[in-house]
């Protein structure tokens, strides 16, 4: 098998390096039914050079399972959106948006699920700087309207 493409049992794997290919992909699998492929997962890896989008699928008309990664550019991570297609993946967007920073071209409410509006970096990213024990001893004070 290809670095691209790889079969194990029920599931198949592509690895896409082009974002916009991750839609192709479901259309392609269900053309006239996209959303008979039920959205099980969706979550950011940091990779160190580039960061990655990883799509779990599961079928409802049988036990296929597909997983789709997506390669995204460290310094301008966007892909699409895809909660036009599952309303499901809202909640899922926003915690690879809140953890590893990656901005999904229209999402209709891309904000912070986790961490406060005003924190800094994204926590999962392996460039991301842990604050000192003393840093952390300091009470954040609540601002008016939180």
């Amino acid at each position: 098998m290809s670095d691209n493409f790889a079969a194990v049992g029920l599931l198949l794997a592509f690895a896409v390096v082009l974002p916009i290919v991750v839609m192709a992909i479901v259309h392609l699998l269900a053309p006239h039914k996209p959303h008979k492929e039920k959205l099980i997962d969706l979550c950011g890896m940091d990779l160190e050079d580039h960061l990655e989008v990883v799509y779990q699928l599961s079928s409802l008309r049988g036990p296929q399972r597909l997983r789709i990664v997506a390669r995204v550019e460290r310094e301008n991570p966007v892909i699409n959106s895809v909660t036009q297609l599952w309303k499901g993946s809202d909640f899922l967007e926003r915690e690879a948006f809140d953890m590893f920073g990656l901005q999904f071209r229209g999402h209709p409410n891309l904000k912070r699920i986790y961490m406060w509006d005003d924190f800094e970096g994204y926590p999962m990213r392996k460039d991301y700087v842990i604050e000192s024990h003393e840093q952390r001893a300091v009470m954040r004070v609540r601002k008016e309207g939180e």
